[in-house]
């Protein structure tokens, strides 16, 4: 609810930190799930979810009622943030690879983040089968998701996975509503192509 989230800001900006608190606690859980999707690490997610509430914390005083709602506007910082992250990364990554000294330093850092997913702990309550069956379809899709070109992801998991609205994701982007539907639609389309043959084995 929109209005919630205008009245718990306006509350924080006359001085009520719970207020804030509660802000937290509303927004947390998505936050991070929409960062983790964008940069494909869980762990850093929670790291800049944190980084993105610290920057509403200090832009608070700034916020205006019905400039823009409170969703867009946290989630254009945290893209800002996961597209640093993202740059920040690369550079780390080049760097690495050119003061490497054995190649099986890279694929044994690959083979620990496919052991960590692979061991992922399973629901008890299903049959193995079809624990495995879901397992192998989330992996696949999450790799499909984390493949796609930044300008097709972005607005994907803003809206297949935040569930926010074409207008709104299109305030977080800066962009025109039919690019982001555009955008969207071919998202899918790549998705689909990438998960076709693995759906046909199952």
């Amino acid at each position: 609810m929109p209005e919630l989230d205008d009245e718990l800001m306006e509350r924080f900006q006359k001085g009520d930190e719970g207020a804030f608190t509660l802000l937290v606690r509303r927004h947390e859980r998505p936050l991070i799930n929409f960062i983790a999707q964008f940069i494909g690490d869980r762990d850093s997610a929670e790291d800049l979810a944190q980084e993105t509430f610290i920057r509403i914390f200090q832009a608070a005083p700034r916020y205006k009622r019905g400039r823009a709602q409170f969703n867009t506007w946290m989630y254009h910082i945290a893209s800002n943030l996961c597209k640093n992250e993202l740059r920040n990364r690369s550079r780390r990554e080049r760097h690495w690879v050119d003061n490497t000294v054995k190649d099986d330093d890279a694929e044994d850092a690959s083979a620990g983040v496919e052991s960590r997913i692979a061991n992922a702990p399973a629901d008890a309550s299903y049959q193995p089968d079809v624990v495995l069956e879901r397992k192998e379809l989330r992996d696949a899709l999450r790799k499909a998701v984390a493949a796609l070109p930044e300008q097709y992801r972005e607005p994907l998991v803003l809206r297949d996975i935040q569930g926010l609205s074409y207008e709104e994701i299109s305030k977080v982007l800066d962009i025109r509503i039919g690019t982001t539907k555009s955008r969207i639609n071919r998202a899918r389309l790549i998705l689909k192509d990438k998960l076709k043959p693995f759906m046909e084995k199952l």
